[in-house]
C-alpha cells in the first residue's frame, strides 16, 4: 500500500516519563540523542521514531516502534542518557497501535502500572511488578 513501510505488519507505542520534568534547558544531549536515533532508524528503514513531549508536570518521550522489545540498544542509549540526566522515570508498556494505513490517527499510549527496573546505582526509582 502506498506510503507503507514494506515488512511493518504492527506498530508499537511506549513512553518515558519523567516526574517532575525535566528543566528545557537540561535536555539539549536528549534532544540530539534522539534526533540521531531517529535519523539512524530512517537511514536504516527500521520503523522507531521517538518525539520528546515537555508538559508542565512531566516531560515524556514517545516512542513508535515496529518492535515491543524495550531492551534494544536505543533504549539502552536512551536511559545513560536519563540516568546522566539525574531524571526519575517510568517506562511505559508497549502497546499496539494502528498501522499506517488505516485511515485514522493511532491513539495515543496510556502509562500502565509496569516500571523499568533500574540499573544499579540509578538515582531513580521503579519496581518490576
Amino acid at each position: 500500500m502506498r506510503g507503507e513501510r514494506p515488512g511493518v505488519q504492527q506498530l508499537w507505542a511506549y513512553a518515558y516519563r519523567l516526574v517532575p520534568p525535566s528543566p528545557a534547558s537540561g535536555l539539549g544531549h536528549l534532544r540530539e540523542l534522539l534526533d540521531n536515533e531517529n535519523a539512524a532508524a530512517f537511514e536504516q528503514a527500521r520503523a522507531w521514531a521517538a518525539q520528546l513531549i515537555l508538559e508542565q508536570r512531566s516531560t515524556q518521550i514517545l516512542v513508535v516502534s515496529d518492535n515491543p522489545a524495550q531492551d534494544r540498544p536505543v533504549n539502552h542509549r536512551l536511559e545513560d542518557e536519563l540516568q546522566r540526566l539525574h531524571a526519575d522515570y517510568r517506562l511505559t508498556d508497549p502497546i499496539a497501535i494502528r498501522g499506517p494505513s488505516t485511515g485514522g490517527p493511532p491513539p495515543p499510549p496510556t502509562p500502565t502500572t509496569a516500571t523499568r527496573a533500574p540499573p544499579s546505582g540509578a538515582r531513580y526509582s521503579s519496581t518490576v511488578g
